[in-house]
């Protein structure tokens, strides 16, 4: 890890924003209502350049506007434009840190970046926040992208320690992810649960059929591998 505080530096940015936003004063004429409309419109025929412009518009009038912070980083994100992006998400996070949609594209950002250390702390913090399956989940695929897997590992059995709300997806997720890692039993065990679930779900027994387990009432924990 680079050892670099992701919330304190955005602390900073979005400081100085404030004080910037504070020297803009009326320069502009046109309502902030018509820039979110024209933001709206351009984000729904996918015309990310005029997103970018017109929710830039909107942040730099008002910078404490997570949503509009949220939406020109998304736009940015889909436009390529990932310095952009990073500055308008990690606002926006900063706002708004259990919003779900923000933290993906922020972590998708950091991912197209190849911000490794910065992605590790920043999934690892939201995982411990959050606590929920998908976010340990997507911190075990970005270690195995990474060629971490120590940490994919140990992000891997904690994403099938927490409760998943009774959906087999999180599971069939981290089985791909075990037998990626060479980890047949973690497999097993996650489809195991998964089957336990939902024993009629047919991508659990296809997967199931894949490392070499016959679906049934018969199957255990302590088995398979």
């Amino acid at each position: 890890m680079l050892g670099v505080n992701l919330l304190h530096r955005t602390s900073i940015v979005l400081a100085g924003l404030l004080l910037g936003g504070s020297l803009i004063g009326c320069s502009s004429h046109v309502p902030s209502q018509a820039l979110r409309r024209n933001g709206e419109r351009a984000t729904s025929i996918a015309d990310w350049p005029a997103a970018i412009e017109w929710y830039g518009q909107l942040v730099e009038r008002e910078p404490t506007d997570w949503r509009s912070q949220a939406e020109l980083g998304h736009a940015a994100l889909e436009a390529g434009e990932l310095t952009v992006a990073r500055r308008a998400l990690e606002i926006a996070s900063t706002l708004q840190p259990a919003n779900a949609t923000i933290a993906r594209d922020l972590a998708d950002t950091l991912e197209q970046q190849e911000a490794w250390d910065d992605l590790f702390a920043y999934l690892r913090d939201r995982a411990n926040t959050t606590s929920t399956a998908e976010d340990w989940l997507r911190l075990a695929r970005v270690a195995v992208e990474a060629d971490d897997p120590d940490t994919a590992r140990e992000a891997l059995r904690t994403a099938l320690a927490v409760d998943a709300d009774e959906d087999v997806k999180p599971y069939l997720q981290a089985a791909r992810l075990a037998v990626r890692l060479g980890e047949k039993q973690e497999a097993f065990r996650a489809l195991s649960l998964a089957w336990q679930m939902n024993p009629n779900d047919p991508e659990v027994r296809a997967a199931l059929l894949d490392i070499g387990v016959v679906p049934g009432p018969t199957m255990r924990l302590t088995t398979g591998g």
